[in-house]
C-alpha cells in the first residue's frame, strides 16, 4: 500500500457503499487493526441491502464480529455470530468464533472446551491451536501454554514463530536449557539471523558453555562487525576462557580484534565512551 493510500480510503469510507467495501478489504488484506472503523463502516453495510455485498456479506460479518469484540459492541457481536451460525451450522471457523465469543464473556472454561473439541475433530487446525495457546497465555497459565505449544510443534515443527514463542516462555520460566534447544531449532532454518545467533550465544554464556558461546558470538561479529552486543559478548566469552586459551595466539588475536573494534566504536562518544575504553584497556 502506497503512503497515504489508506488514509485516503478512510476519508472516502463513509461516502459510498463501494468505498466502504474497499476500506474493509484493505483493512483485512494489510491486517490493519482499527476495530472502531470496522464496526462503523461494516455495520453500515450490514444494515443496508445485503444483496449489494453478494458473497462478501459473510466476510464482512466476520470482520464486524471480531472488531465488535475488541470495542465492546455487544449488539453487533451477538447479531453477527447468530447470523454466521445460522448460515454455517457445521463450520469449524464459526465454532472458533464461538470460542472467541465465550472469551469475550470471560467464560474461559467454555472457550477452552470449544477449542479442544475442534482439535479432537481436526488436530491439523492451526488457527485453533494458536487460539488455545493465546488463551492460556492471557490467563497466565504458562505450564498449560507450554504443553499446548509442544503438542502443536509435534505436528508443525517448521513453525519458527512458535519455536520463538516457546523459547521466550522457557526463558521467562528460567528453563534456559530448553530455551536454548528452541533457538537451535530456529538456527537450523535461519542460521544467518543475527538476533537468533546472538540470543543463542547469550544463552550458552549464561549456561557456562563458553566454547559454544564464543563460536556464536564470533559468528555474530562476522554477520555484523559493528554490533556492540556481539563484540562485548565475544570479549566476555574470551575472558571466561582465558585459562584454556593461555598461549593460544589465535585466541589472543580474536580478543584483540574485538577490543580494537570496541575502542574504535567508543572513540569520541563522550564520557560513557571514555569509561568503556578504560574498562577495555584495564582488562574490565
Amino acid at each position: 500500500m502506497e503512503p497515504g493510500e489508506y488514509e485516503s480510503l478512510v476519508k472516502r469510507g463513509g461516502t459510498s457503499h463501494a468505498s466502504a467495501v474497499e476500506l474493509l478489504q484493505a483493512m483485512r488484506t494489510h491486517k490493519i487493526r482499527q476495530p472502531e472503523l470496522a464496526v462503523l463502516h461494516g455495520g453500515r453495510l450490514l444494515m443496508g441491502t445485503h444483496r449489494k455485498l453478494g458473497g462478501e456479506v459473510w466476510t464482512v460479518m466476520e470482520q464486524v464480529f471480531l472488531a465488535s469484540i475488541e470495542v465492546g459492541a455487544d449488539g453487533w457481536r451477538d447479531y453477527c455470530l447468530n447470523k454466521l451460525t445460522s448460515q454455517f451450522p457445521n463450520s469449524t471457523r464459526v465454532e472458533r468464533l464461538k470460542g472467541l465469543y465465550q472469551e469475550s464473556l470471560e467464560k474461559w472454561a467454555d472457550a477452552t472446551a470449544i477449542y479442544k473439541k475442534i482439535l479432537v475433530d481436526k488436530p491439523e487446525d492451526v488457527p485453533t491451536h494458536k487460539r488455545l495457546i493465546a488463551l492460556y497465555k492471557q490467563r497466565g497459565k504458562t505450564p498449560d501454554a507450554i504443553e499446548a505449544i509442544n503438542q502443536y510443534l509435534d505436528t508443525f515443527s517448521a513453525d519458527a514463530e512458535v519455536w520463538h514463542e516457546l523459547a521466550e516462555m522457557y526463558i521467562e520460566a528460567g528453563s534456559l536449557q530448553r530455551a536454548a534447544f528452541c533457538f537451535e531449532e530456529q538456527l537450523l532454518t535461519n542460521k544467518h539471523s543475527l538476533y537468533h545467533v546472538l540470543t543463542y550465544a547469550e544463552l550458552m554464556y549464561t549456561l557456562h558453555d563458553y566454547d559454544n558461546s564464543r563460536k556464536y558470538y564470533s559468528l555474530a561479529c562476522y554477520l555484523d562487525g559493528a554490533c556492540l552486543r556481539a563484540l562485548w559478548g565475544l570479549v566476555m566469552a574470551n575472558i571466561a576462557l582465558t585459562k584454556q586459551d593461555k598461549g593460544n595466539e589465535k585466541m589472543e588475536q580474536l580478543q584483540n580484534f574485538a577490543i580494537q573494534r570496541l575502542k574504535k566504536a567508543y572513540k569520541g562518544t563522550g564520557d560513557h565512551g571514555t569509561l568503556a575504553i578504560e574498562m577495555l584497556v584495564n582488562g574490565l
